[in-house]
């Protein structure tokens, strides 16, 4: 090969991995350059040296998850506006939204083996919303002691937040948590960390079933997942995150919002 097939190749390798859609089990040419990435280091030299140029990094490359990159806070590729998903208006959003981000994450890999482990989960909103409420609630109770700095996060989301909240029209209001967990959801799915599951009917017209992916396993086993991740899957209670999406909730104070089944 010579350089210039090494620096197409580069730029092939980081538009693939760049692209949550491309995956090399059903792409030949992304497979065969994958292949290549770890058997030819003059082409792992080379596109190392234009990742760090672009500050990135890769946190894993196989043929399950594909070519998994992370863009550093300084880089021109790093995502600094999530307007399109999330309404933020203010420090009180961005506490929801995080523990919305963190309740996902610790839905779908709920021990640190987990994280290990391959396969995939379901979640829904409801679930990343039953989880937050059921640890608020036990950090209430002082069944769970936490790092004092994310109380406010937690009692922003369990008190001053509600759960449910519907327009004139029945659709469910942005500023309440079930919504706001669904927008992080369909942040999420934009990065090809999970996707809508369609074998099963979601909760709600509104609401979509979503199914985690080795992207997202990628991330949090190598970046360490969001700081709520970390408190929920280290602490002692509740238990009802490790029913599926369908599950009971084994909090006896959380309601359900509405019927599972409804339209």
């Amino acid at each position: 090969m010579t350089a210039r097939d090494d620096a197409r190749d580069v730029g092939l390798l980081l538009r693939y991995g760049l692209d949550p859609t491309m995956s090399p089990a059903r792409h030949d040419v992304y497979s065969r350059l994958l292949d290549r990435f770890h058997t030819d280091p003059d082409l792992r030299t080379a596109f190392d040296e234009t990742a760090d140029g672009l500050g990135l990094r890769v946190l894993t490359a196989d043929r399950s998850a594909g070519l998994v990159l992370i863009a550093e806070p300084t880089s021109p590729l790093a995502v600094t506006d999530v307007s399109v998903w999330l309404r933020i208006r203010g420090t009180t959003d961005r506490l929801v939204y995080g523990l919305a981000l963190g309740g996902a994450t610790a839905w779908c890999y709920p021990t640190a083996r987990a994280v290990r482990e391959p396969g995939t989960r379901r979640v829904t909103a409801l679930d990343v919303d039953r989880l937050v409420r059921e640890h608020a609630a036990a950090i209430e109770a002082e069944e769970i002691t936490i790092d004092g700095g994310l109380g406010e996060a937690w009692r922003e989301y369990a008190t001053n937040r509600k759960q449910v909240a519907l327009t004139s029209s029945g659709r469910l209001k942005r500023d309440c948590t079930v919504r706001m967990c669904e927008d992080v959801l369909l942040m999420l799915a934009s990065f090809g960390l999970i996707v809508a599951d369609r074998t099963v009917p979601p909760p709600r017209a509104e609401l979509k079933v979503w199914r985690s992916t080795d992207r997202f396993r990628a991330h949090v086993a190598t970046a360490g997942g969001p700081l709520v991740w970390q408190t929920i899957i280290g602490s002692p209670a509740p238990e009802g995150h490790q029913h599926d999406s369908r599950g009971q909730s084994a909090h006896t104070s959380y309601v359900e919002p509405f019927d599972a089944r409804e339209e």
